[in-house]
């Protein structure tokens, strides 16, 4: 369910202490200091399943968790914060990191921490359970506090991953709540990982996060009719024989994934009225197959039919 609280609409004499309210009302904080003027301020929450999303912006503002806001009956929580605008400093464990926009950092709820915003800000926070973000104690310690570059290289990849699934919260179905949570927060511990020895539970993370960017480069290249496995190890920057590896947890080659995609592409596009005229063969190579025969006699092996019989059986 989504929630929204705003300023809007506030006197400026009620508005400080409405948004020291407001911030509190998940978890408590303690704004030790706002901007001059008018403070104004907008909070919209939406919830993924056990993942929290909340859209932030407000004025400049000191937002600390000091030990007195943590009580130990809390869920404990480990937050992602990404930037869109403003400019300011997280810091926690002793250290401290400057962000701008297009960085993210991040922070734990359940140790003292500080989020200082020098002008106006508006950000996204992701809260993930503790125990989703699979790392050790002292992996964790290492890891908050640090700012990330969200503009280039893998961490691009990674912000704009958990951009979009902040700004598409309301409409994830609740059956996909716990994959979403899982797949987000192995990308932010697999990249967060980066800065210590990585635990077993960590490099877990990196295959599986690995695994994503491998199926989502042979979802895209599945028309090409050389797509196999050296390609898709060039891609991933991995050798032929760790990527084998890789599928063996999968129960079948990447060649034999490969081909499962094309076919039940096929199918889909076989089964599709708006396609009754495109021809058998086109479909085929559509989908990547190099030869007719192969894909008829693979279709039938598959589904148990050929594809014209598929076709014509379609309502």
């Amino acid at each position: 369910m989504t929630k929204a609280l705003t300023t809007d609409g506030l006197r400026p004499a009620e508005r400080e202490a409405f948004w020291r309210h407001a911030m509190s009302g998940w978890r408590r904080v303690t704004i030790a200091k706002v901007g001059a003027g008018t403070l104004e301020g907008s909070i919209r929450s939406d919830r993924i399943g056990r993942l929290l999303v909340a859209k932030v912006r407000s004025t400049a503002q000191d937002i600390r968790r000091t030990p007195r806001d943590i009580s130990p009956s809390e869920e404990e929580y480990f937050h992602v914060l990404l930037v869109a605008s403003g400019a300011g400093r997280v810091s926690q464990d002793g250290r401290h990191a400057e962000f701008r926009p297009g960085d993210w950092v991040a922070f734990d709820s359940f140790r003292p921490v500080q989020l200082l915003f020098e002008s106006d800000w508006d950000a996204c926070s992701l809260s993930f359970p503790r125990e989703t973000v699979q790392l050790s104690e002292s992996e964790r310690r290492l890891m908050t506090a640090r700012r990330m570059d969200g503009s280039t290289g893998v961490t691009g990849v990674v912000s704009r991953f958990l951009l979009d699934l902040a700004r598409t919260s309301e409409h994830v179905p609740a059956a996909q709540s716990e994959p979403a949570l899982r797949q987000a927060s192995d990308l932010v511990a697999s990249l967060l990982s980066d800065y210590a020895a990585p635990s077993e539970a960590a490099r877990g993370c990196r295959q599986r996060t690995l695994m994503l960017r491998i199926k989502d480069y042979n979802g895209q290249r599945l028309c090409d009719p050389r797509l196999g496995p050296p390609e898709v190890a060039a891609a991933a920057n991995i050798s032929v024989r760790y990527l084998h590896k890789l599928f063996e947890a999968e129960h079948h080659s990447v060649s034999q994934y490969i081909k499962g995609l094309r076919l039940e592409r096929s199918r889909r596009e076989l089964l599709d009225p708006r396609l009754n005229d495109r021809p058998i063969a086109a479909v085929a190579f559509g989908c990547g197959f190099g030869d007719l025969s192969g894909f008829n006699r693979s279709f039938k092996d598959a589904y148990g039919t050929s594809p014209r019989k598929l076709r014509t059986a379609s309502p």
